[in-house]
């Protein structure tokens, strides 16, 4: 089940690929078009991710039948992790 919001935000259930391993997580994403660059920014949180996967690597981020490349950027004070991705999204705000 997925829970797109009208105000562009994705709230739901993805899959975080790390070195081929899948691992579901809930996550919250949003995202603009950047007038600079013409790319899609997107950029979000993602909750309940195991331990061992660290911020600063590359994954895919996966949600029902799409994907795409994104970076951990950093782990919150709540122990979640940032992530951020440019081009087409997982998600459709």
């Amino acid at each position: 089940m997925t829970a797109a919001h009208d105000d562009g935000v994705y709230a739901g259930p993805a899959s975080l690929v790390v070195d081929d391993q899948r691992h579901p997580v809930r996550i919250r994403l949003t995202g603009h078009l950047n007038p600079f660059d013409g790319h899609y920014h997107w950029q979000g949180t993602v909750h309940d991710a195991p331990a061992e996967v660290k911020a600063g690597r590359a994954v895919v981020l996966c949600i029902g039948d799409r994907d795409a490349a994104a970076r951990l950027l950093e782990h919150t004070a709540a122990g979640d992790l940032m992530i951020s991705g440019t081009g087409h999204p997982p998600f459709w705000p």
